[in-house]
């Protein structure tokens, strides 16, 4: 199970950026309709289980203000082998 962890202070929020909801290929980030200090409304997990740890929230936000821990699952595709 990943550990994901938004860091609210430095979020600006999904109105002003969104790029977690847009990169989440499970669809896990929902809005949480609260604000921030800096008022920004903030996301939040909808089900934190359904993430498959792929690192796309904290490699893509641009403000460090996600925090995903837990290892990558591997492909369950096998690879293919180029001649």
């Amino acid at each position: 199970m990943a550990s994901v962890t938004i860091l609210k202070e430095a979020c600006k929020g999904i109105e002003d950026c969104g790029i977690c909801i847009f990169v989440c290929p499970k669809d896990i980030f929902i809005e949480s309709g609260r604000m921030n200090a800096a008022g920004y409304i903030t996301p939040k997990l909808q089900n934190e289980d359904d993430c498959i740890k792929c690192q796309n929230c904290m490699i893509y936000c641009p403000d460090f203000a996600i925090i995903a821990e837990g290892k990558k699952e591997k492909s369950t595709e096998p690879e293919v082998e180029h001649e």
